[in-house]
């Protein structure tokens, strides 16, 4: 299937790390507009000591966030989890989502526990894309991600080698 063809049908999409939300805008706008599409929004928006530069500052980047699903006329397709993506993700059915999009905590421990978490979550022809890959060097989410890839190799299919920094893998 295309990716435009998404936007014929409704979709389970699953966001892990939504910021302010512009990608998950993007996606209810586009690939998730069918009235029956839902999306799903994880992000703990609290303080890292990874990230520094928002320090103090996620109260109102989740403020922001409400307030651009509110007015983007998607709220009532959005759930949103906050919290961690390791408590969160578990609870979410198995052989759910056709779409997975992980942008979360950059550490590549972390994004590999999203992979492997998530994947389960995932429908089998069901679309992984990876944000970031390389972002910060070989030693942060690039590492984690060829983990992932390494690890699963028998079960996924490269479809788009990486572009603007994301990869996106297709589950057999």
């Amino acid at each position: 299937m295309h990716v435009e063809d998404y936007s014929l049908r409704p979709i389970n999409y699953l966001e892990i790390g939504t910021f302010y939300g512009a990608n998950l805008l993007s996606v209810a706008n586009y690939y998730g507009k069918h009235p029956e599409s839902k999306l799903y929004a994880i992000d703990p928006w609290i303080d890292y000591n990874e990230y520094p530069e928002y320090k103090g500052e996620q109260t109102g980047i989740y403020n922001t966030f409400l307030e651009n699903v509110r007015q983007s006329g998607h709220a009532d397709r959005i759930t949103i989890k906050r919290g961690y993506s390791n408590d969160e993700v578990p609870k979410l059915p198995d052989d759910f989502f056709d779409i997975i999009y992980i942008d979360g905590n950059h550490e590549p421990e972390f994004v590999l526990e999203d992979a492997v978490l998530s994947f389960r979550k995932l429908k089998h022809g069901g679309v992984m894309i990876f944000d970031d890959y390389g972002w910060g060097g070989a030693d942060l989410t690039k590492r984690g991600i060829d983990a992932f890839l390494s690890g699963y190799r028998d079960k996924i299919t490269r479809i788009r080698e990486p572009r603007h920094n994301q990869l996106f893998i297709k589950k057999n």
